[in-house]
């Protein structure tokens, strides 16, 4: 299991500037085009981009969809997004984030989009 994945036993303790991040939405049973959210996240101890959907969704909107599943490893590719201005294909379990870090996530395949950042594999 990754070290990324676990928060330290003081659990809670913000460790530095929180992290901004940009969410693509979107819902087809909505009949809504997509859109992008925003979410400032508390930063805390070695957070990767699935920590932070899980705390956005656990802790700000669980309405948020993406797979919440995945080997921490960046092996079985459950947590691929596409992250930054030029789109660039990630693992989200694998992608450290740091203090102050603004972000930007897609869905890796948008043609594909069942709802938010779950595609269709």
């Amino acid at each position: 299991m990754s070290h990324i994945l676990h928060l330290p036993a003081q659990t809670g303790i913000e460790l530095g500037e929180p992290i901004c991040a940009e969410i693509f939405r979107y819902d087809p049973t909505q009949g809504m085009e997509p859109y992008v959210q925003t979410y400032i996240v508390p930063y805390y101890h070695r957070m990767s981009i699935f920590t932070l959907l899980r705390e956005i969704y656990e802790h700000q909107d669980s309405t948020l969809a993406f797979r919440n599943q995945q080997c921490g490893r960046g092996i079985c590719g459950n947590c691929q997004f596409r992250i930054g201005v030029n789109g660039k294909i990630v693992k989200g379990c694998t992608i450290p984030l740091h203090p102050g870090d603004h972000i930007t996530i897609e869905p890796y395949n948008r043609n594909k989009v069942i709802r938010d950042l779950v595609v269709d594999l």
